[in-house]
């Protein structure tokens, strides 16, 4: 039995074409930090005269914590190659809000609004998009493979916000730190969608 490093890890972000895009990220720090699913709404016990044994049952809250967005996080090693990083810069939701999204002369697809989740009452429903047409988000995929087995996690409908992007510098280089917010489903992957790098 092994278990698995960040020596084994990649990410890649991903767009909604019919055979997506994608930019593979080098120089990741393998510190991602990102939930395992979503939430579900508050339950709240109703009880007969505030007596367990004498009648009780549950009422589902809002459905809010379902569509409220969560957390992910990771950094990144600015490369001495402008086109990377303007690459890299450009698939992080197209924050100079060009009319047309371009990642690296592709035009690229917000995955906003495709997902399906499941309500309070166990209903689906897709997830609506957003009223501001300007956000627009990817697909977030991450895999770490060791002797032929892979295991990872795929984050849909990510929008990295640009005022949450941050650089730093230090002796060993510029560091981006990236924080997206996962509107998405939350599933386990084995290997890495099929498509076109950017």
């Amino acid at each position: 039995m092994a278990t698995y490093t960040s020596i084994q890890g990649q990410i890649r972000l991903y767009d909604d074409s019919a055979t997506p895009y994608y930019v593979a990220l080098t120089f990741d720090e393998g510190n991602l930090s990102a939930p395992e699913g979503r939430a579900r709404p508050e339950e709240t016990p109703i009880l007969h005269r505030g007596r367990a044994a004498k009648g009780v049952h549950y009422i589902s809250g809002p459905d809010a914590p379902i569509l409220e967005p969560l957390e992910l996080t990771f950094g990144l090693r600015v490369q001495n190659v402008l086109a990377t990083a303007q690459k890299f810069r450009a698939a992080m939701c197209n924050p100079d809000l060009a009319a047309t999204w371009e990642v690296d002369g592709d035009t690229w697809v917000s995955t906003k609004g495709g997902f399906s989740l499941t309500d309070g009452d166990g209903n689906s429903f897709t997830d609506p998009e957003f009223a501001d047409s300007k956000k627009v988000c990817v697909n977030v995929e991450i895999l770490w493979t060791l002797n032929s087995v892979a295991y990872g996690f795929k984050y849909g409908a990510v929008y990295f916000p640009p005022d949450q992007q941050s650089l730093a510098e230090s002796e060993e280089g510029v560091i981006i730190s990236a924080t997206g917010l996962i509107y998405g489903t939350i599933t386990e992957i084995t290997s890495f969608t099929s498509g076109t790098e950017s």
